[in-house]
């Protein structure tokens, strides 16, 4: 004659089941949905739709995860729930419990939801969250969290209610105009060869080796001479400070003034351009 299980071994075996399925079922899902968002990207307009699934996929995730877990709750608490005692100790608990991290975690979830309503940034954008000052690539975008990753690959993890604003980098790289004034243009291309050969150049480096964009005679034996660099996010000081400090060093009495080094954005300088027009005119 079999002996059957006590209550609390049966209740135990029905708990660990609960959660066990519940973290097979969200473990499949979550490979299902990386799985989709896996397609290697060819083209440019591959590279976006890739950058928006992957958005999306972090959205999928985090809803899953949400609705597996509530699930599961409420399954476990109508496997405790079985006389009105338990109920109600149950319930207190519960009520304690969502009480006192309801307020964060909504006010983290609509920030969330304003975040991808108004398509403030996706995964593969270069951001800086204020007033945190965390800058990095955006590895995930949920509904509580966002994950950056910056270029040493640290990640960070933040809540979506502690974002104040947001300052995205629209190329996801920075462009440098470099401008000499110079009595001796060979001089300036000699000197940049020497450099571009020790320059580091590289994904998280100068993203390519820096050039002569322009050459112009603009006065008797003076030159100017206009060179382009382009680096990542963060990394701004190899030509504010490497470069610009390395042509001025090289160059000595050859530079008439010091290096002008700026980074402007053709968009913005169009938009600026009409709105100083517009106003010129109605003057």
């Amino acid at each position: 004659m079999t002996q059957s299980l006590p209550a609390w071994a049966v209740e135990l075996i029905s708990v660990a089941a609960i959660v066990l399925g519940a973290i097979v079922i969200l473990k499949l899902l979550e490979r299902l949905l990386r799985r989709w968002a896996s397609v290697s990207p060819e083209e440019t307009a591959d590279l976006l739709r890739a950058r928006r699934r992957e958005t999306a996929v972090g959205v999928l995730s985090s809803l899953v995860r949400y609705f597996v877990l509530l699930l599961t709750a409420f399954a476990l608490l109508g496997l405790f729930v079985q006389n009105l005692l338990t109920a109600a100790a149950g319930a207190t608990l519960l009520i304690a419990i969502v009480g006192f991290g309801a307020q964060r975690f909504l006010q983290d979830v609509i920030a969330g939801v304003f975040i991808l309503l108004e398509n403030q940034y996706g995964v593969g954008d270069f951001v800086t969250l204020e007033p945190s000052q965390l800058a990095g690539v955006v590895d995930e975008v949920g509904l509580r969290t966002t994950v950056l990753r910056n270029l040493n690959g640290d990640r960070y993890v933040v809540p979506n209610g502690q974002i104040t604003g947001v300052r995205r980098t629209t190329r996801r790289f920075r462009r440098y105009t470099i401008d000499l004034l110079t009595h001796d243009p060979d001089e300036v291309d000699q000197t940049l060869e020497r450099i571009v050969a020790i320059a580091p150049v590289g994904a998280a480096r100068f993203l390519r080796a820096p050039f002569v964009d322009e050459r112009q005679e603009v006065g008797d034996d003076l030159w100017l001479v206009r060179l382009k660099a382009e680096v990542p996010p963060t990394m701004e000081w190899l030509v504010e400070t490497y470069l610009a400090g390395a042509l001025r060093s090289s160059l000595g009495d050859s530079l008439v003034v010091e290096p002008l080094v700026y980074t402007l954005d053709d968009a913005a300088i169009r938009r600026y351009e009409r709105t100083v027009l517009l106003r010129l005119v109605s003057s």
